[in-house]
């Protein structure tokens, strides 16, 4: 084996290893963005993100990870049953969008953990 693979696989090897932790850290990184993204008060306009008057559906959220085998996936996820009403609306409410808001707050330091050096 040549002395170019033998560092390509080592790389590989950094890479794999890393990555478990990696996706931990952007799952936490998410799980606060949906705490600094719904930290208005307790009335939300429409459009906005919805308010916190008693916290429960801002703390519904559970980050996790996930290894399909191949890629890893960090989320963020709520199975508080009024989430989709707050996001989309209904007939009676305009929608509280927040789950872009909190993607999009999210990813500058996503892309920070996953571009640091592997060594």
């Amino acid at each position: 084996m040549s002395k170019l693979n033998i560092i390509v696989e080592e790389t590989i090897e950094k890479v794999k290893a890393q990555l478990p932790g990696r996706a931990v850290k952007v799952s936490n990184v998410l799980r606060n963005s949906v705490y600094h993204v719904m930290s208005g008060g307790d009335v939300s306009a429409p459009g906005e993100p919805p308010g916190v008057r008693t916290g429960n559906y801002r703390n519904s959220f559970r980050s996790s990870t996930e290894n399909n085998g191949t890629s890893y996936t960090a989320r963020v996820e709520s199975d508080c049953i009024y989430g989709p009403y707050l996001e989309y609306g209904t007939s009676k409410m305009a929608p509280r969008p927040h789950c872009e808001r909190i993607l999009e707050d999210a990813t500058p330091q996503a892309l920070a953990i996953f571009s640091e050096p592997y060594v």
